[in-house]
């Protein structure tokens, strides 16, 4: 434990834990190992935020709200929770914590009994815990309901003297993000304060809003739960002293990570190319992770010529899924933005003149196609290739002329109607 008052004071900082919440999309992977290990990754996180406490004993750990995930009811997650707080307990640790919109609505966290080093602040007006064996204030106010439309920061109490004043609070900060507004203020209500670090929590992306001596910081969540929330997850370490700048240090806590990853493929002569440059940043997400479990999402952007091959995604990510996987990365979706060069956007007019011929011989008679010589081999390779990819999951069988005639008679007729309104 850390000593007296006016010394340096460190905290950790975490929220929005969601402890046992299930991460999304799981299925797409086709990986079980994979999904499984993922299942279990909120509660994974959290135990390396207890372990990095008791190996290094801050001052104090501060949680933000959102330790729960709504009405969560196996009560399991309550007895690991209560385990690992006495774990802190054993070893002299103090817990602040506020509940968050989520917590509110928890049968979990109403029923809990805490050991006594974790104090929860009050619901219903702020409330100060006071450590003046390491001279440290923590203010703070939790949700008593889910939606707390009102400012709560404005009934904050001033700084005591002579202590590192932390301020706790689960909020939206007006201008800083896109989530509910629960408990909305501005960042001069937060730096108006005085307090040396306000921790806040229900923004799940990190960002420091104000360094300096009143600093204010989302830790942002200890683990990402579905690719919206990519990229490195974990808690703060918060070195303070009395009216002196904080030292905010990241802690990498996740599990696994998520990853999007933006490719573009503007220049690319082939698809070996586009293969490579998709590589080349499956790569770079599998040396940011250390060897932490990847699962990203690929989009394709930019201009080419490929744009129409990339556009099957399908077929494009039978060579982009193994060469991933030979990374140790899952690839959840492919997403092609890519457009065409604009002067491959209109058909030249001998290109036209000769769908047009192969429109009214289709309309006319789709099995004539397969008379003509120039098509012929063509044809038989697509009825292969399509059989070969769907005939199992849709029971198709482009052998059957008379569905291969409804078929290409469809497909002539929409052709036809993209022709007649300028689209090709």
């Amino acid at each position: 434990m850390q000593g007296m008052a006016g010394d340096m004071i460190r905290i950790v900082h975490a929220a929005d834990i969601h402890l046992d919440s299930p991460l999304r999309g799981l299925g797409r992977l086709g990986d079980e190992d994979l999904a499984n290990r993922l299942r279990s990754a909120t509660r994974e996180a959290f135990d390396r935020l207890i372990e990095h406490c008791l190996a290094t004993l801050p001052g104090a750990l501060v949680l933000a709200g959102d330790l729960y995930d709504g009405d969560w009811k196996d009560y399991s997650t309550g007895v690991h929770l209560t385990s690992r707080m006495r774990d802190l307990h054993d070893a002299g640790i103090p817990v602040v914590m506020v509940q968050g919109n989520h917590d509110a609505e928890s049968v979990i966290s109403l029923s809990l009994t805490l050991p006594p080093n974790v104090t929860r602040l009050s619901t219903a007006r702020p409330e100060t815990a006071r450590f003046a064996d390491i001279g440290l204030a923590v203010h703070g106010q939790g949700f008593a309901t889910r939606a707390v439309s009102t400012n709560l920061a404005l009934a904050y109490p001033p700084p005591d003297r002579d202590l590192v004043n932390v301020g706790l609070l689960h909020t939206s900060v007006q201008g800083y993000a896109a989530h509910d507004p629960y408990a909305p203020c501005s960042l001069a209500d937060l730096t108006g304060l005085g307090y040396d670090y306000v921790a806040l929590g229900h923004v799940h992306a990190r960002e420091t809003l104000s360094a300096g001596p009143s600093a204010v910081a989302f830790s942002g969540n200890l683990q990402g739960r579905h690719p919206g929330e990519p990229g490195a997850k974990g808690a703060l370490d918060v070195a303070l002293r009395p009216g002196g700048e904080a030292e905010i240090t990241f802690l990498p806590l996740d599990v696994a990570r998520w990853s999007l990853l933006e490719i573009d493929v503007t220049g690319a002569e082939d698809e070996a190319a586009v293969v490579a440059r998709v590589e080349a940043e499956v790569g770079r997400a599998r040396e940011s992770a250390d060897t932490r479990p990847v699962v990203a999402r690929v989009r394709l952007v930019g201009t080419s010529h490929l744009a129409g091959v990339l556009a099957d995604t399908e077929r494009v990510g039978y060579e982009i899924r193994p060469m991933a996987a030979r990374h140790a990365v899952a690839v959840d979706k492919i997403r092609s933005e890519v457009t065409a060069p604009a002067d491959r956007r209109v058909m030249p007019e001998a290109q036209r003149a000769t769908l047009e011929s192969v429109l009214g011989t289709a309309l006319a008679d789709p099995a004539l196609l397969f008379a003509d010589p120039e098509l012929a081999a063509d044809l038989a390779a697509l009825v292969s290739e399509v059989n070969e990819r769907y005939t199992r999951t849709v029971g198709l069988d482009l052998r059957d002329a008379q569905q291969l005639a409804e078929l290409v008679a469809e497909a002539a007729q929409r052709l036809g109607a993209k022709a007649d309104g300028g689209l090709l």
